[in-house]
């Protein structure tokens, strides 16, 4: 029973057995007003009705919503036509790869693809084509090609680093043909400081592209072709040389001395160095290493300059197992002579007089004591000095060896202490252009009825 139904029913004040029919009329309008107030109105029913629709569709339309966002997702194949996508997972979405690395956005883009991702996937295609084409995405690019080609071929210094050392090595491959060319002279004993531009202009004019270059791009003081240049490389080349030479010699377990001093043109003393060792294949070698100037001619200051020489060549004077001089006693003295000084460094070194020398001696001496022979030498020595000391004469004597077609060969002095001297001026001169010395001898008389000519002649002819 309701609240209306209770009040109703107190204010009743009949007993139950008492019923009329106003009591059942009251009844009937009671309950007329009960339902009343229980059921909605119309209008009310159709509120309802349409707010509950509205709420099934508003439901259905999320859950369509919901249902087509979690079927839309990235799709990898488009990296295939963008080359710059990406995707994060972190984020899930998609950056661009080349605009993210330069961290430059647009104001009206909000950072997207470059610090924002970007999620809208049903106009995924759309708007990646819209990126592809804007001015941050293609500056972004072009800034990528140059670092990619700056880090394939290097920094500017490194091009110019790059550049500067192809240049040293075209440089160098011409300094290398112009010291060959000063190498082929001075081996071929042909004055280098004379002859090296006209060398150099027919190796350029034969087609040597590299020291052609050269010389095209060198400064006129920097070409390398004058005469100081060219001693330089004379000086470098015997350095090398000696250098090449010391290290093998180093490398020997033992080696040999040979010293013998000499006056060069200009009165100088010289002491000239050769030595001898077993090389790596077990075979003797003898080489030139220098010729050192002499203050003095005694046995001290020899001994002196060779020590000297081998300690500033880092040479073992310990290593010394034999030395060959000649025999003079400066040289070959018991008690004082240079052999002597070097025995006391190395005891074990054994002193051979030259035998060459000592041959020669032997051989001068027996001549000497023979008559023949004795005026065999003194003719050859009168006809060196016959020729030797009249440019006129030795001019004569070339007029004739051209017209007879014989070589031109210079008379020989010989020498009682210069071994093959006598060979060198026996056999190939007066044997080869007997016929010609004979002939200008004969002329020369004739012209300047020179006795001396004639006795040369006669004595040639006996």
């Amino acid at each position: 029973m309701d609240i209306r139904s209770f009040f109703c029913g107190a204010s009743s004040s009949k007993s139950p057995g008492h019923s009329s029919s106003s009591d059942t009329e009251d009844k009937i309008d009671s309950n007329q007003s009960d339902t009343e107030f229980l059921e909605p109105s119309p209008a009310k029913k159709r509120l309802i009705v349409h707010e509950k629709h509205a709420k099934e569709r508003l439901t259905t339309h999320e859950k369509s919503k919901k249902i087509t966002a979690s079927s839309r997702k990235y799709n990898k194949k488009w990296e295939e036509s963008f080359n710059w996508l990406m995707f994060d997972k972190n984020f899930q979405g998609a950056f661009c790869k080349v605009c993210r690395k330069r961290g430059i956005s647009l104001q009206r883009t909000g950072g997207t693809w470059i610090s924002k991702p970007f999620t809208n996937w049903k106009k995924a295609i759309e708007k990646m084509k819209i990126h592809a084409k804007s001015d941050i995405h293609l500056l972004s690019c072009e800034a990528e090609m140059a670092a990619a080609t700056a880090l394939q071929e290097g920094s500017v210094i490194q091009q110019l680093q790059q550049i500067n050392d192809e240049e040293k090595l075209k440089n160098r491959m011409a300094i290398k043909a112009l010291i060959r060319c000063t190498h082929f002279l001075a081996r071929r004993h042909i004055p280098h400081t004379t002859n090296f531009d006209e060398l150099i202009d027919l190796i350029v004019s034969c087609g040597a592209e590299d020291l052609k270059g050269f010389l095209e791009r060198a400064r006129l003081n920097a070409t390398y072709t004058s005469k100081v240049a060219v001693v330089e490389f004379v000086e470098a080349v015997g350095l090398w040389a000696e250098e090449c030479l010391l290290k093998r010699l180093r490398q020997a377990s033992h080696f040999s001395i040979m010293a013998d001093e000499c006056t060069d043109v200009t009165t100088t003393e010289e002491l000239s160095i050769f030595f001898r060792w077993v090389n790596m294949d077990g075979q003797p070698v003898e080489h030139f290493l220098d010729i050192v100037p002499l203050k003095a001619t005694d046995a001290k200051t020899i001994y002196s300059a060779l020590v000297e020489f081998m300690k500033d060549k880092n040479i073992q004077i310990s290593k010394l197992v034999g030395m060959g001089f000649d025999g003079a006693a400066t040289f070959s003295g018991k008690h004082n002579g240079v052999q002597s000084l070097l025995k006391k460094i190395s005891p074990h070194a054994l002193f051979v007089h030259c035998h060459c020398h000592l041959l020669q001696l032997a051989c001068v001496q027996a001549a000497n004591a023979t008559s023949g022979i004795k005026h065999v030498y003194i003719t050859l020595t009168t006809l060196w000095k016959f020729f030797h000391y009249s440019p006129k004469r030795a001019e004569s004597l070339k007029a004739v060896q051209q017209v007879l077609d014989l070589p031109e060969l210079k008379v020989v002095k010989p020498s009682d202490t210069r071994w093959l001297s006598h060979e060198r001026c026996v056999v190939k001169a007066v044997k080869a252009s007997y016929s010609a010395i004979v002939t200008a001898l004969n002329n020369i008389y004739e012209q300047t009825h020179a006795p001396e000519a004639l006795g040369i002649s006669k004595a040639l002819a006996m």
